[in-house]
């Protein structure tokens, strides 16, 4: 038997550390706070005999515990005797645990984990009626699925798609994203970029850039003549990507360019580029010019800066607005990925986290960072 000891400043660190080190089938046999950090003892190759020589000459302090580390990774601790028969109690404890507290992992009540992920108090308070405490996070997932849910709109078969959004939201860099990732699949004489973005300095230049390193042409677009000609031009291309300038909403050039897109009917799919920081009054506000239009779903950009970004699926839930990708870095293609709900459940769990208890980023605000 393999035994090793770890620490962190809590106890998912170090069962994260446990897990890297020795594998999901390690145990802990020790649980304990030592200066203000956790100190788990953990083994590979358990023996319950070895457990019993162990218990009977411990060699380090405190008593003897062993526990499985479930796959959820919820920290407990245990005192079982190891007598018993270990592997079938640990097991049903294990169930015990998943079935009593969730998945929840930073000892907050359910409200506060919420507001930590974006989500209004309001609408906290409201979900956390509908569910008991340890059912709060598969109550989350089953409403953000059933109130909001994946775009049905695909990029396999080819056609028109549009990225609307405010400025700053990411729409060339998506647009560059989402036009790689087919030009990887299906080669450069597949793909041709229409850009309408001639109002912001360098931003036609930056999709120049993208179409000249993917071996695309690049369309600028002034009027609504330029954008059927485009059309035209590249009508055997199966793969049109439009990026569109991102404006004040109380800016009359913006209904402008929504009037020329909408005018494509449902040859266009129009996905809304929305920053996961967006929060409170300002979301409604600056959406509100795109609310109108027929879209194809919306796509979450910057989770990574702003991993908190609850605010922006309650908008969508209200609007019945699918999710279709996020993107999560400036890498292109490999920072924008198709929008599965267990990656998006696992991104609002790392903000709720963060301002757990003893988390990094909660000991960096004790001391005013």
């Amino acid at each position: 038997m393999k035994i090793k000891r770890f620490s962190g400043s809590s106890t998912r660190d170090v069962l994260q550390q446990i897990r890297m080190s020795l594998g999901p089938d390690a145990v802990i046999l020790s649980n304990r706070d030592v200066n203000g950090e956790v100190e788990i003892v953990a083994a590979i190759d358990f023996d319950e005999q070895q457990c019993t020589e162990a218990h009977a000459t411990p060699t380090w302090p405190g008593p003897l515990q062993a526990v499985a580390i479930p796959e959820t990774s919820v920290p407990v601790v245990s005192s079982v005797a190891p007598t018993s028969p270990l592997r079938s109690e640990l097991q049903a404890l294990r169930q015990l645990v998943e079935k009593r507290w969730g998945h929840s992992l930073s000892g907050k009540p359910a409200k506060d984990s919420l507001t930590d992920m974006g989500f209004s108090v309001d609408w906290a308070a409201h979900l956390v009626q509908q569910c008991p405490e340890a059912d709060w996070e598969k109550t989350l997932k089953s409403t953000l699925e059933d109130q909001i849910g994946l775009s049905s709109v695909s990029l396999e078969k080819g056609g028109i798609f549009v990225l609307l959004g405010p400025t700053g939201s990411g729409k060339t860099t998506s647009t560059a994203k989402l036009a790689a990732a087919q030009v990887l699949r299906h080669g450069p004489h597949s793909v041709a970029l229409l850009t309408t973005d001639t109002y912001r300095i360098a931003g036609v230049e930056q999709l120049e850039i993208y179409a000249r390193i993917l071996g695309v042409p690049l369309e600028v677009i002034r009027s609504p003549e330029d954008l059927l000609q485009a059309l035209n031009k590249h009508d055997q291309r199966p793969w049109i990507f439009i990026d569109t300038i991102g404006m004040s909403p109380r800016d009359p050039r913006l209904g402008e360019q929504l009037q020329w897109l909408a005018a494509l009917g449902t040859e266009a799919h129009r996905f809304l580029m929305i920053p996961a920081g967006l929060s409170g009054k300002s979301l409604p506000t600056v959406l509100a010019p795109y609310a109108g239009i027929p879209l194809a779903g919306a796509i979450l950009s910057k989770v990574d800066e702003t991993p908190a970004f609850g605010g922006v699926l309650e908008w969508l839930a209200q609007q019945h607005l699918p999710v279709a990708y996020y993107s999560d870095g400036q890498k292109v293609p490999e920072d924008l990925h198709e929008a599965q709900w267990e990656n998006l459940m696992r991104l609002l769990r790392t903000s709720s986290e963060s301002t757990a208890p003893g988390s990094k980023a909660q000991n960096r605000s004790h001391h005013g960072a």
